[in-house]
C-alpha cells in the first residue's frame, strides 16, 4: 500500500470500479481511524439508535434487544464474520460484543446507491444525495466503533465484486440490505464464494407465508414513483433458493418484530414491522446455535399465528388484479402481439417449441 491519501484511495478505485485490496492491512485500518477520529454526533446520520453509556443516539432503526433474533439465533462467538451493509454498526458492535471478528463491509466514499432509473426522477441528484447520506452514515459507524472501543474492521468497495484479499469467513450477515439492491443474486453469490459455514439474511415480510417453497420477489414494492431505493420485497424461499444454489442446504426461518420509523421521519412514532431471518447452513449443525428462550418461542410463535398470510386473496386484491389485466389486454400492444401468442400456442401443443 503507498502512502496515497484515504480520500485519493477511494477515490481513484471508485473511478476504475477496481483496486479496493490492501484495506485489512494494520497500517490501513489504523489510517481509516485516523481519518474519522474527529467525528461527532454532529457530523452523524444514525441508522441505527446507538447507546453508547450515558448518550443515546436515535436512529431509523431500534434493534436493541431484539438482536438474537434478527441475527437467527445464530451463535457467532469465536467466528469470523462477514457483515455486508453495517449501516451505523449496531449489529458489528453486538457481535463484537459476541466475541465474533467482524469485517464490515459497507459503500466506499463517492460511491451512490443503487437507484431504480424511475423516469421522472431526478436520479443523478439521487445519487448525489446517496453519496451525501451515506457519508454521515459511515461517520456513525466509525463514531460508534471509537466510543465503544470496537476491535472490527471496515472495509468498501462494490458488492458485486468484493475485494480479492477478503480472505474466508466462517459467517456471513447480510441483513436489509437485499431489497436496496439492483442484482441480488450476485451480492448474495459473492458472499457465498468466501463464506464456510453459514449464511444469514433478514429481510422485512408484511406476513408470514403459508409455505416457505415458492421463491417469490416482488419487483419496487412501494412503486418507483414513491421510492427509488427499494428494489424488491423477497420471501424466505427465494433467499432459500438461491442459497441451495451455492451448495448452502439446510435451512432455518424465524419470524420477528423489529421497530423503526417509516420513510426516515423521526418527528413520528416508530412502529414495529415483521420481518424473517433465514439461516442457510452447508451442513446440518454447522452454525452453532443460541438456545431460544421460552418467552422467545412463544413470541415468534404468536407471530406464526396472528400475521399468517391470509388463506384467500382479498376481494379488493382480486379487483385490482382483474383491472391489471383488463388494461393490459387492452393496450396496443397486447392486440398487435395476439397473432405471435396464438402462433406459440400452436407450436407448444404439436411440440415444436
Amino acid at each position: 500500500m503507498t502512502a496515497q491519501s484515504i480520500q485519493d484511495f477511494y477515490r481513484n478505485a471508485v473511478a476504475r470500479g477496481t483496486g479496493f485490496e490492501g484495506q485489512l492491512e494494520d497500517d490501513f485500518q489504523a489510517r481509516l481511524a485516523a481519518e474519522y477520529a474527529g467525528i461527532g454526533p454532529a457530523d452523524c446520520d444514525f441508522y441505527h439508535t446507538l447507546e453508547v453509556g450515558d448518550e443515546r443516539h436515535h436512529g431509523v432503526w431500534d434493534l436493541r434487544g431484539r438482536e438474537r433474533s434478527y441475527l437467527g439465533y445464530v451463535d457467532v462467538k469465536g467466528q469470523r464474520v462477514l457483515e455486508l451493509g453495517p449501516a451505523s454498526g449496531h449489529m458489528t458492535f453486538h457481535m463484537g460484543r459476541m466475541d465474533a471478528d467482524v469485517v464490515g463491509f459497507d459503500l466506499p466514499p463517492g460511491m451512490a446507491t443503487d437507484v431504480i432509473p424511475q423516469e421522472g426522477h431526478d436520479i443523478e441528484a439521487h445519487r448525489r444525495l446517496s453519496v451525501g447520506y451515506m457519508e454521515r452514515v459511515r461517520n456513525s459507524w466509525w463514531y460508534g466503533h471509537r466510543r465503544f472501543g470496537s476491535a472490527s474492521r471496515a472495509v468498501y468497495g462494490d458488492i458485486y465484486k468484493l475485494p480479492s484479499d477478503l480472505r474466508r469467513f466462517d459467517v456471513s450477515v447480510l441483513c436489509s440490505i437485499l431489497m436496496h439492491l439492483s442484482k441480488p443474486f450476485y451480492a448474495l453469490q459473492q458472499a457465498a464464494t468466501i463464506t464456510d459455514r453459514a449464511i444469514v439474511v433478514t429481510e422485512p415480510i408484511p406476513h408470514v407465508p403459508r409455505s416457505i417453497e415458492p421463491g417469490l420477489m416482488e419487483f419496487a414494492p412501494m412503486g418507483s414513483h414513491e421510492t427509488v431505493v427499494l428494489w424488491w420485497a423477497l420471501t424466505p424461499g427465494a433467499i432459500i433458493r438461491m442459497l441451495r444454489v451455492f451448495g448452502f442446504l439446510e435451512f432455518t426461518v424465524h419470524y420477528h418484530l423489529q421497530t423503526y420509523h417509516p420513510k426516515h421521519e423521526m418527528d413520528k412514532p416508530p412502529v414495529e414491522t415483521l420481518f424473517f431471518t433465514v439461516v442457510g447452513e452447508r451442513h446440518k449443525g454447522w452454525a452453532p446455535r443460541l438456545e431460544m428462550t421460552a418467552a422467545e418461542r412463544a413470541a415468534e410463535d404468536e407471530l406464526r399465528r396472528t400475521r399468517a398470510e391470509a388463506a384467500v386473496v382479498a376481494p379488493s386484491e382480486l379487483a385490482a388484479r382483474e383491472a391489471e389485466l383488463a388494461s393490459l389486454r387492452s393496450s396496443l400492444s397486447w392486440r398487435l402481439t395476439r397473432p405471435l401468442r396464438a402462433a406459440g400456442t400452436v407450436l407448444r401443443r404439436a411440440g415444436l417449441r
